[in-house]
């Protein structure tokens, strides 16, 4: 099968395989989420900041622990459960049951994905079948396969600018309070494990002040400014706090690739 074929090609046919298994298991997921009794409300009855810093005022722990309440087959029950996110008393949450953790719950963080399991297993379809187009039939069917894979990414992008867009949001004045410093506990022999950066955000909400730790790190130390102001948005129909709104470069970088791919299709067909 993999006769003739170079390590580039080989390599593609691996990052494809990849992708096709991260779209797989993201659309296995989507669907067991539509079962019932799998996210669940639960209402706050006692709430833990729990926080440490080490030496150089960085946090090594950041987190609120979490006593709720929920109903299960009819019967309340408690349970003690970690957020990332702010949460007081009485406040009701969503909770998630990892069916495949043995029942586990957690949080329900319903974050969006930018590329939707379509386009992940679309693209990785194309990049397996990329080296064995090209190996059999040449420069000329593998520019037509990449134009497709450009227009599948770039449709992408528009689509969720446009699902961004027709949000309806409000903005929130944030400033950050602190930084998260996450490091594996697992060291290897010779090498020390990067370190990701979180900042942790407060804000106001519904008169409150409240935080949370950002879904978004960096591998710098730097990157994150105690006392820095940052905008916040605000789903007024969730009520769920969203760190970035829409964003041009995703409608304009959708555009780019579809023009592209419009460029490589008709390159394509104009040879035959």
């Amino acid at each position: 099968m993999f006769e003739g074929m170079t390590m580039q090609m080989i390599f593609l046919v691996v990052i494809g395989a990849v992708l096709l298994v991260t779209g797989t298991t993201s659309f296995r997921r989507g669907i067991r989420l539509k079962k019932p009794n799998v996210i669940k409300d639960g209402k706050v009855i006692r709430s833990k900041h729990v926080q440490k810093q080490d030496e150089k005022g960085f946090f090594v722990q950041n987190y609120y622990e979490l006593r709720v309440a929920y109903e299960q087959s009819g019967h309340r029950n408690e349970k003690t459960v970690k957020s990332i996110d702010e949460y007081r008393e009485g406040d009701t949450i969503r909770l998630l049951s990892e069916v495949d953790r043995g029942g586990v719950l957690r949080v329900y963080d319903d974050n969006y994905s930018v590329f939707g399991s379509w386009v992940l297993i679309g693209s990785g379809i194309l990049i397996i079948f990329l080296p064995f187009i090209r190996q059999r039939y040449g420069d000329e069917y593998t520019s037509a396969i990449l134009a497709l894979l450009f227009l599948l990414i770039g449709i992408a992008l528009i689509l969720v600018y446009i699902r961004d867009k027709r949000r309806d949001t409000e903005e929130i004045e944030a400033e950050i309070e602190g930084v998260l410093k996450w490091q594996p506990e697992r060291k290897r022999k010779w090498t020390t494990p990067s370190a990701s950066y979180y900042p942790i955000i407060g804000f106001m909400a519904g008169g409150e002040k409240k935080s949370m730790r950002s879904r978004y790190n960096s591998s710098m130390a730097g990157s994150y400014k105690i006392g820095r102001k940052i905008v916040l948005y605000r789903d007024k129909t969730t009520g769920r706090i969203l760190e970035r709104g829409p964003r041009v470069s995703m409608l304009a970088g959708g555009i780019v690739l579809i023009l592209f791919a419009c460029v490589g299709i008709y390159s394509t067909f104009a040879i035959f």
